[in-house]
């Protein structure tokens, strides 16, 4: 395994270099997304035209890395550190049949995340709790990942829910995707405040596109609805609800050649 660290970052470098100081045993790439361009002296990086979004950063990282003859890549989020033998253990656990392998991610209140549950209706349950264990997921986060270099994220996704649809492509082409007992440690929110009218209209247009639109489309609204009224009711939150279903329904009548009125 030729494996090298995929690091996209859009503001926070006192957050990257926490990161990078994690796998400083490892080569890593960061891709800089910021709207101006941030001081990344000594580190190598590759930048966006700024602001194009997760999935088209990371695409433009595993394209230089896979160019560059590496097979395997560590995703990770720019506010996430593996801990000390973290990364050997998700190398050492690899197989052929893998799609993705991820650790269990710690959050700075010590809540344990190890990957989603997705059900039917449509609502994505994070696997939270509890101790780490191993075992078998439908998704994982693409906070801290395990894949090949070769893989893609869809471009149509702005923030949120790319790691799940990647994650089901590869479990349809018959890969595995798995977590594993080991810690990394996960900030989140540095990119978008989990809390934002921002961060609500990329979830629901992401979860939309995810759902593959139509009446589907409705029980991601619903879902991203009730989740805003049991967390306070913002009114901001509220608008984002509302804004993504907009955006998804713009993306839709341009996928079909339509204009939305």
């Amino acid at each position: 395994m030729n494996l090298a660290v995929l690091i996209p970052c859009h503001r926070r470098t006192d957050l990257l270099r926490q990161a990078m100081a994690a796998v400083d045993d490892l080569p890593v790439l960061v891709v800089d997304d910021s709207p101006a361009g941030l001081d990344l002296a000594g580190v190598s990086s590759v930048r966006t035209s700024g602001e194009v979004g997760f999935a088209r950063a990371v695409n433009l990282g595993l394209k230089a890395l896979e160019s560059a003859g590496h097979t395997h890549v560590l995703l990770l989020n720019d506010d996430a550190r593996p801990v000390p033998g973290c990364v050997d253990a998700l190398v050492a656990a690899w197989t052929e049949d893998d799609g993705a392998v991820a650790p269990v991610l710690v959050d700075p209140g010590g809540d344990l995340s190890s990957g989603f549950v997705v059900h039917r209706s449509g609502r994505i349950r994070v696997r939270s709790g509890g101790v780490m264990s191993a075992t078998v997921v439908d998704a994982v986060s693409g906070a801290a990942v395990l894949i090949r270099s070769s893989e893609r994220l869809d471009e149509g996704y702005r923030h949120g829910f790319e790691d799940l649809d990647l994650c089901r492509r590869m479990r349809a082409r018959g890969l595995a995707v798995r977590t594993l007992p080991v810690r990394c440690d996960h900030v989140g929110g540095a990119t978008i405040a989990r809390s934002s009218r921002m961060a609500q209209r990329a979830a629901v247009a992401g979860h939309m596109r995810y759902l593959g639109g139509g009446w589907r489309g409705g029980i991601a609204v619903a879902l991203g609805v009730g989740q805003v009224l049991r967390e306070g009711a913002d009114p901001g939150r509220l608008m984002g609800v509302l804004d993504g279903w907009r955006d998804h329904r713009r993306a839709d009548h341009s996928a079909a050649g339509g204009a939305t009125p």
